[in-house]
């Protein structure tokens, strides 16, 4: 009887040891607020560097690193440290940006993106980092920039690039090409939102244009923003603002493109 008493117990400690072993990490693995805010700003700063959520509600957090020599690594991050959970096979080309986005449409994101300096964009899914699609060798000479937005009327957000002096859609879901405007552009940067309240997407380039999403003319030309721009509704009137500020130093201006001028605040 003792001896099954004794066989009994060894085998619920094996299976606690087991359990716990298989348990998601505890409230311990969790960033501290300033080990959270160091790996935000780096990726808010920082083309070559994304930072996102685990997907399935771990602690912890997670980087996107393009790096000089050709690929792209993810590290995982929690309060006791940072551990390399993948590498990509190598480019063609030298990462110039990685983002991570939505692109299905359900305010998750859910996919890994980079453009390198060949012109070449890439796509993993975030759930086991497989490469969705990649572009064609020669589709693009140059990519100067890109972002994510859902600029048409299906649920899939699409890849928006600034390539070879032309806008062009790749749609989120089926990663085909959509639509490549007529006109040529200038930019380093992208970004699109409604900034002037007419329901319907702009595209701002921080060359100081604003594009119609649909026709692809040009709404609005000025002064060249500085060399970075970002939209939000600063003053909450329900419409994004352009705000735009050189990288290193230098003022910040605000403008509304309801009215087409700068905004100075009272």
């Amino acid at each position: 009887m003792r001896v099954n008493r004794l066989t009994s117990l060894m085998f619920s400690m094996m299976a606690l040891v087991l359990f716990l072993g298989a348990c998601p990490a505890t409230a311990q693995d969790e960033l501290s607020y300033d080990q959270y805010r160091a790996l935000s700003w780096a990726a808010s700063r920082l083309d070559h560097l994304a930072a996102f959520e685990p997907i399935h509600g771990e602690a912890g957090m997670f980087t996107a690193l393009g790096e000089r020599f050709g690929t792209v690594l993810v590290f995982k991050h929690t309060s006791r440290g940072a551990q390399r959970v993948w590498k990509s096979n190598q480019l063609s080309g030298i990462p110039n940006e990685v983002l991570v986005a939505d692109l299905s449409g359900d305010s998750l994101d859910d996919a890994l993106i980079c453009r390198t300096n060949t012109g070449k964009v890439y796509v993993w899914s975030l759930e086991d980092y497989t490469l969705l699609w990649e572009s064609l060798p020669s589709e693009y000479r140059n990519i100067f920039c890109f972002t994510t937005m859902n600029m048409d009327e299906d649920r899939a957000n699409e890849i928006v690039l600034l390539a070879d002096n032309k806008i062009h859609y790749i749609d989120g879901g089926t990663f085909n090409k959509e639509w490549t405007s007529i006109n040529e552009f200038q930019g380093t940067m992208i970004r699109c939102g409604d900034v002037d309240g007419d329901g319907q997407m702009e595209i701002v380039l921080n060359s100081g244009i604003v594009i119609d999403s649909v026709s692809g003319s040009i709404e609005w030309e000025e002064e060249a923003f500085f060399s970075t721009i970002e939209l939000l509704d600063i003053d909450g009137d329900g419409m994004l603002e352009v705000l735009t500020e050189n990288g290193i130093s230098g003022p910040i201006k605000v403008y509304d493109m309801d009215y087409g001028n700068e905004v100075r605040f009272q």
